[in-house]
């Protein structure tokens, strides 16, 4: 079977408050920086359930939000928009953290 192009699975992701963390929300209602643990809604309804679980789950994150995904079948999940690639491989904030500590 073919990844699933449509945007139909979406995944809630917001930033940590604390250091600026790309997370996402999880089945257990905890965020966490793992893709691959994210909570997956598969339908337009699951997914406003899940961004309301997010927005109340948000005392240590910034402005949740839905995230589009496909997943393989073999399970893995991957954001469907280039913004979201780049969030979830954290390329840009680790970049951004070695020229910090680089130049303190």
């Amino acid at each position: 079977m073919a990844k699933n192009l449509s945007g139909d699975l979406q995944v809630a992701s917001a930033n940590r408050l604390s250091d600026g963390v790309v997370v996402w929300l999880d089945d257990a209602g905890d965020w966490t920086s793992r893709l691959d643990r994210a909570a997956i809604a598969r339908d337009k309804r699951t997914g406003e359930i899940l961004l309301l679980r997010a927005q109340a789950e948000a005392f240590a994150v910034i402005d949740p939000f839905l995230v589009a995904v496909t997943e393989d079948d073999d399970g893995t999940i991957e954001p469907l928009s280039l913004r979201e690639k780049i969030r979830a491989s954290g390329l840009t904030f680790d970049v951004i953290a070695a020229d910090a500590v680089r130049y303190a």
